[in-house]
């Protein structure tokens, strides 16, 4: 049975535990026995089989039919080769690759938690269908670039969306779509703000050209969008078909991080009662879940890995050209069976109780060493003492904990959300959380000054005369003059 597992697994044909079985009951079988095994005995062999042979149980994944048949190493190894030519001496601040990154505002992510088999709460999430897309670009020097982030909505910028944005970079592009995805005109329009943030003399000096190396969406291939590149020094260069995941950075550890993180938000809000993350709120916590997935080191690692820069696709296509590979058909010799070696346990393992509890331990510990003329029935009956305080001063820390995450994750839900919108600036559709952010504040500026004209139309309604109009300047002092006074014990104090 092992011998044909080895040899099922170089053939990419590794079986799964209901193949197993019926192959052992085919053997029983042809044994003369009227033996069948269980459903559970599959996963009990398993258990069973030597180490040294490099066999467990692995999770088989699914793929598009298009993308597999993309997978030819012949192919790829010619589109390596062109990349190579193209980019022979040039530097890595000069090469770039950009995409999108869909999103889905409130979605989060199955785990595997300690709980009761027979029922497990389910983690809340946000309503399907708010489709957002991010444009994300980064260089093989590390670089990122500020994200450009489409909205699925009829025609309207809402306040609601740009509260708490500030924490973005300030060239932060946003826009709307019916979908939610990108289009002709909106990749255009990102193409113009990435002429712009690249052409920083840091980053690019007179007379050199710069890489853009992106997937055949036909919103990057349209004439305009090509022609802008020609016209500003801009090199594209597309991958083949259905090959972005094998060959594209973004794709690999900067993208799985970025989703991974955002969802993982949306499970510890959802873990602690809170509401799911709408649209909303995301312009407000998806920067620091960029921080955490575009680090300079992720970056350079994703280029390297996927052999854009320094362009080396050796070890991607020979990994298809190995999985193509038809090896002979025979039996495996089998060496001798070697017991299991057991497990090292390791004696440096240490649980960090919290301060509280660490000063708990060493003032018992101090007693202990001090009752030496106690018995030892007493100082058994003492430790146990010692121990419930432990476990008792741990529950109260956690249930502590959990208290304040519960109610950090549901003050979100008492939050009113306004409907007014906010208007772009350009005629292109695009608009920066920077302008965003001024127009609110404009507007709510002038919201004050209507308010304050009306407390004092209904101060000179009922006084007779208008409110005296003080400066700030006055009012600071006012507010030093009553500080002052609190803390000299007076009952009165001049407001000047």
């Amino acid at each position: 049975m092992i011998s044909w597992i080895i040899q099922m697994r170089k053939w990419n044909l590794p079986p799964p535990a209901a193949i197993i079985a019926a192959w052992a009951n085919q053997a029983l079988a042809r044994a003369g026995s009227d033996k069948r095994v269980s459903k559970m005995w599959p996963y009990r062999f398993e258990a069973r089989v030597p180490a040294h042979l490099d066999l467990a149980p692995v999770r088989q994944k699914t793929k598009e039919l298009k993308r597999i048949q993309a997978e030819d190493a012949g192919l790829l190894q010619h589109w390596y080769h062109q990349l190579k030519l193209l980019l022979d001496g040039i530097p890595a601040r000069l090469v770039y690759n950009f995409d999108e990154c869909g999103f889905q505002p409130g979605q989060g992510r199955a785990r595997k938690v300690f709980g009761s088999k027979s029922s497990c709460p389910d983690l809340a999430e946000g309503e399907r269908g708010e489709n957002i897309t991010a444009l994300e670009c980064i260089s093989a020097d590390g670089w990122l670039m500020d994200p450009f982030f489409i909205f699925k909505a009829g025609g309207s910028f809402m306040e609601a969306w740009y509260d708490g944005s500030e924490v973005l970079p300030p060239d932060t592009m946003t826009a709307i779509s019916p979908n939610g995805w990108i289009s002709d005109e909106l990749a255009l329009a990102w193409l113009v703000q990435f002429d712009r943030a690249t052409k920083n003399p840091n980053r690019t000096k007179r007379g050199e050209k710069r890489y853009l190396i992106f997937d055949g969406h036909g919103a990057h291939l349209t004439l305009e969008f090509l022609q802008y590149c020609e016209d500003n020094m801009i090199i594209p260069f597309g991958f083949l078909p259905h090959t972005t995941h094998l060959c594209q950075p973004l794709d690999g550890k900067p993208f799985l991080a970025y989703k991974q993180q955002f969802r993982l938000i949306n499970n510890e809000l959802s873990f602690w009662g809170g509401r799911p993350y709408g649209k909303a709120e995301f312009l407000q916590i998806i920067q620091p879940v960029r921080e955490k997935a575009f680090t300079q080191r992720i970056i350079r690692e994703s280029f390297k890995d996927r052999g854009i820069w320094p362009v080396d696709g050796h070890h991607i296509v020979d990994q298809l050209a190995n999985q193509l590979e038809i090896p002979d058909i025979s039996i495996p010799e089998l060496p001798g069976r070697t017991p299991t070696p057991p497990l090292l346990l390791s004696s440096s393992v240490e649980n960090s109780p919290p301060a509280t509890i660490e000063e708990l331990t060493r003032n018992q510990a101090k007693v202990m060493k001090d009752l030496t003329e106690l018995s030892e029935r007493t100082k058994r009956n003492l430790s146990k003492v010692f121990q419930h305080q432990m476990e008792k001063l741990e529950e109260l820390k956690m249930t502590q904990e959990a208290i304040c995450r519960i109610r950090t994750a549901q003050a979100p839900q008492h939050r009113n959300y306004a409907k007014r919108q906010v208007k772009p600036l350009g005629s292109n559709g695009i608009l920066k959380t920077r302008d965003a952010i001024r127009s609110i504040k404009v507007r709510k500026e002038k919201d004050n000054k209507r308010e304050q004209k009306k407390l004092a139309k209904q101060f000179e309604k009922v006084y007779g005369f208008a409110p005296t109009q003080r400066s700030e300047e006055r009012i600071q002092q006012a507010a030093e003059n009553e500080r002052l006074s609190r803390e000299a014990g007076e009952d009165f104090f001049i407001d000047n």
